[in-house]
């Protein structure tokens, strides 16, 4: 089937949640304009709660115009404008320039704009800034309700803490009669000077799940203990501003505290009180180092496999942190029902490196490490070429699995008998495999970035290179080959040998 007769459909919803633009709508409205204009839906691609105006991952956006630019089909179809982005021309105009150069087209089905026509082209623009322009409004106007919901201390969204509920009627908290007992026996635990990890791994021993399921750590703890609304106060999280004009949120929360009066504002009942709260923290901020006033650094990631070293003690699979001299997994820490692995660093770190930097020149040309090396080097180095690469990839795998299946049908099944039926079966045969051709012959066209990967395999290069890099550098270098690095429990009084704890994953291409 040819591209053009192809379209695919993008939708998206802020809040997932019933109502005009719920997804189940777009879709409907979105496949009734591709019937009635002679188009085959290919694919439906959805962000589902995923913002069109902030700076957030948008996995089914960049998918859908990887197919479109990429040729896999000729037409993407969104429900309205606004669902495709709401982030101003800046971004809509460098979508429709790729569509464009792809020789393909952008329709909104509500506004009626489908961007084969030329005078198309302005509307989308002016629509495209009223969507951010609606957006920002949008903001001061939520912004705005919420206050109002604040200063009148009742509960604005999301889940409350552990131990309690929302009242339906007055959205105040109560108590939650499950959970608040436990709740009360974590705050008498930290009032008592327990440490977090200590009150995280009784609850885990005693299988008494976390809020959201799973089990308890230090850092769901803590923010628990820190919650305004755990004392009853209504919370409050602050943002600030960035660089390019907009607002990001902190992290933290505070009690809110009434714009006229400066009063906190009740929420309801707590499983603390207020002055509990306050000397928790007091006793929270004893146990942290002071940094001359100033809040504490954020760690750089400083050591060499940051990001790369995980625990394999029974399956556990969490990541591992150099903490003093060793790496140490986080789940023991964070008081997780693990044993926790445990390795001086400098002897894991310079095992890794000897093995990466020894293996990688003595390679074959087309060794499968090899590949996987070059396949990433090259991703890095060109995102957009091989996101459309692998839409093309994925099509050609989804016609040659109908091919299968049509073969299948005929030869294995017997579906297609009698002269017209076998008629019928050599025209799809021939109709997919014209597709795949075509396919085939698209992803031939597109370009692959040319990669010189001397520096890692001629270790005359290598060695000198590594030697004078920055273990930020390093890391990069060896994320190229190395999936991770797992490291087993010792057994104490024996000495470290690396070669039977660590278990390095080299890289693969992932088919």
């Amino acid at each position: 089937m040819h591209r053009h007769a192809l379209c695919d459909l993008y939708l998206r919803l802020s809040l997932d949640r019933d109502g005009k633009t719920a997804i189940e709508r777009q879709e409907a409205d979105c496949r009734a304009w591709a019937e009635g204009n002679g188009l085959t839906v290919r694919k439906v691609h959805i962000d589902r709660g995923r913002s069109g105006f902030k700076d957030v991952e948008r996995k089914g956006f960049d998918s859908a115009l990887a197919a479109v630019t990429a040729g896999v089909v000729g037409s993407l179809v969104v429900w309205k404008l606004d669902r495709l982005s709401r982030k101003g021309i800046g971004q809509v105009g460098k979508v429709l320039d790729d569509i464009e150069k792809a020789g393909g087209r952008l329709v909104s089905v509500l506004d009626g704009l489908d961007t084969s026509d030329d005078s198309a082209r302005l509307a989308v623009t002016m629509l495209a800034e009223l969507a951010r322009s609606e957006s920002k409004n949008l903001g001061t106007r939520v912004a705005s309700a919420k206050q109002h919901l604040r200063r009148q201390g009742r509960w604005i969204g999301g889940q409350p803490p552990y131990g309690l509920l929302v009242d339906p009627t007055s959205r105040k908290l109560i108590h939650d009669p499950e959970t608040a007992v436990y709740a009360r026996l974590i705050a008498d635990d930290a009032l008592a000077g327990q440490s977090l990890v200590r009150i995280a791994r009784l609850l885990n021993e005693y299988d008494i799940p976390a809020a959201r399921g799973g089990q308890w750590n230090a850092a769901s703890i803590m923010c628990l203990l820190k919650s305004p609304a755990f004392a009853g106060l209504t919370p409050e999280t602050r943002s600030v501003e960035t660089d390019d004009g907009g607002r990001r949120f902190i992290g933290r929360v505070f009690p809110y505290r009434d714009p006229e009066t400066l009063d906190t504002v009740s929420i309801g009942e707590g499983i603390i009180t207020v002055g509990e709260r306050e000397r928790i923290i007091q006793q929270l901020k004893s146990r942290t180092h002071a940094h001359a006033g100033k809040r504490r650094p954020k760690p750089d990631g400083s050591a060499l496999l940051t990001g790369l070293v995980f625990c394999d003690v029974a399956g556990c699979g969490r990541r591992m942190h150099r903490v003093g001299g060793s790496y140490q997994c986080m789940a023991r820490r964070a008081g997780n029902q693990c044993p926790g692995a445990s390795a001086m660093a400098d002897l894991v770190d310079e095992y890794v490196a000897e093995r990466f930097l020894h293996l990688l020149p003595t390679l074959e040309p087309g060794a499968p490490l090899l590949l996987a090396v070059t396949d990433r080097w090259a991703k890095r180095s060109d995102p957009e070429t091989f996101a459309r690469r692998a839409a093309v990839s994925d099509e050609i795998a989804n016609q040659e699995a109908r091919r299968a299946e049509l073969e299948d049908a005929r030869y294995v099944r017997g579906e297609f008998d009698g002269p017209d039926a076998v008629e019928r079966y050599d025209r799809l045969a021939n109709r997919l495999q014209s597709r795949i051709d075509g396919l085939r012959a698209d992803l031939a066209a597109l370009p692959l970035p040319a990669v010189d990967i001397t520096p890692l395999i001629d270790s005359a290069l290598l060695r000198p290179a590594w030697a004078a890099s920055t273990q930020g550098q390093r890391r990069d270098r060896l994320s190229l080959a190395v999936d991770g690095v797992f490291i087993n429990k010792g057994e104490r009084g024996k000495r470290f040998v690396p070669g039977q704890r660590v278990r390095i994953e080299w890289a693969a291409i992932k088919e």
